[in-house]
C-alpha cells in the first residue's frame, strides 16, 4: 500500500479562516467502547470523508519547503481550511490507525493520549461525535510507509494547533474566559498527542532507518531536513499568541509548557536512537549533534516565543 497525497492549506491561511466553536464535544468516556481509543477515532473520522475538490493554491512556500512537502506527499490548495482539515483527517487517520495495528510499540496510555488529542481536533473540524461501523483498511508493516504516513499525522496535528491559536486570539480579544480555557486545554491535548506521534513515526529499528529511511531522504535531497517544514515554522512563530494569555490560566499554560519540553525531548531521543552523536543531513557543521540542538537552542527558542521560558507573574 502506498502513502496517498494529502491536501492541506498553506499554514498562514488559518489566520484568515472563518472560525466556529465545536457544535459537539466528544465524551472521552467513549474512548474504549470500540475495541480501543484509536479504533474509535478511525471510525469517527472516516464518516467525514467527502468528495470535495479544492482549487490549486498559489503557493508562497520556498523551494526547500516545497521539497519537504513533496517527500511526505502533501499538496497545498485554496479553500476553507476547516473543510480541508476535515477531509484530510478522514483520509489519513484511518490509515494511521491501521499502521498502528500492524504492531506499533505504544502503551495503552500513549494510545489514549494520541486519541484524546485527535478526537479534540475532530471536534474543532466539526466531525460528528458518533462512532459508526467501520472496516479497518488492511496494510502490511513497513518502516518506510510508517515514516511517511505518520509524518502526515504531524501535518494534521500542527494544522490543528494553528487553528486553535487563531481561535484563541479571537477569544482573548473578546475576553471570553470559558472559551479561552477550553482552547488552551485542547491545545495541550494536541501538544501531548504530538509527543506520542514522535514515538510512533520512529517506531522501527535503527537498521531500517540506516538502510531504508535515510537513503530514501538522501535520494530526495542530499540535505533533506525538518528545518524545511513550513507548517512547523509557522507554528513556532504563532506561539507568540500565548504571551497574551492572562495569568489566570497558569495551570493550562503549565501543561502546554511541559508538553513542549517533552515533545522536543522525545524528538531528541529519536534522533539519538537513529543517528547517535552525529549531525543532521542538512547541517553544514559535522560536529553539531542533532539531538543537542533540539534539546538546546530549539526548545529554548520555542519557549521564549511562547512566553514560557520563565515563570509568569
Amino acid at each position: 500500500m502506498n502513502v496517498e497525497a494529502l491536501t492541506l492549506p498553506l499554514p498562514h491561511d488559518w489566520f484568515a479562516a472563518q472560525t466556529a466553536l465545536p457544535k459537539n464535544r466528544f465524551r472521552m468516556s467513549k474512548l474504549m467502547e470500540n475495541g480501543g481509543p484509536m479504533q474509535g477515532l478511525a471510525a469517527r473520522v472516516a464518516q467525514a470523508a467527502e468528495g470535495v475538490d479544492f482549487a490549486p493554491s498559489d503557493s508562497t512556500l520556498d523551494g526547500a519547503q516545497k521539497l519537504f512537502d513533496s517527500y511526505f506527499l502533501v499538496q497545498r490548495a485554496a479553500g476553507s481550511p476547516v473543510d480541508m482539515l476535515r477531509a484530510a483527517m478522514a483520509q489519513a487517520l484511518p490509515v494511521c490507525v491501521a499502521d498502528i495495528e500492524t504492531g506499533a510499540d505504544l502503551s495503552e496510555e500513549q494510545r489514549a493520549t494520541l486519541a484524546r488529542g485527535l478526537h479534540r481536533l475532530a471536534d474543532w473540524a466539526l466531525i460528528p461525535t458518533a462512532i459508526p461501523e467501520h472496516i479497518q483498511p488492511k496494510i502490511d508493516a513497513d518502516p518506510l510507509f510508517r515514516w511517511k504516513q505518520q509524518h502526515q499525522l504531524f501535518f494534521l496535528i500542527i494544522h490543528g494547533m494553528l487553528y486553535l491559536l487563531h481561535v484563541l486570539e479571537e477569544a482573548l480579544d473578546r475576553e471570553h474566559a470559558p472559551v479561552t480555557q477550553a482552547i488552551l486545554t485542547d491545545f495541550a491535548d494536541l501538544m501531548e498527542a504530538s509527543t506520542v506521534a514522535f514515538c510512533l513515526a520512529g517506531d522501527f529499528s535503527p537498521e531500517a532507518y540506516e538502510t531504508r529511511i535515510r537513503p530514501d531522504m538522501t535520494a530526495h535531497d542530499p540535505h533533506f531536513s525538518g528545518l524545511f517544514y513550513a507548517d512547523h515554522k509557522e507554528l513556532v512563530t504563532s506561539l507568540r499568541v500565548l504571551k497574551q494569555v492572562p495569568d489566570d490560566f497558569e495551570e493550562e499554560l503549565e501543561r502546554i509548557s511541559n508538553a513542549i519540553s517533552e515533545t522536543y525531548d522525545v524528538h531528541a531521543r529519536v534522533c539519538l536512537r537513529f543517528v547517535g552523536d552525529t549531525a543532521s543531513l542538512a547541517s553544514k557543521d559535522d560536529s553539531r549533534v542533532a539531538a543537542e540542538s533540539i534539546r538546546g537552542k530549539y526548545v529554548k527558542r520555542t519557549k521564549v516565543i511562547a512566553g514560557l521560558a520563565k515563570p509568569r507573574g
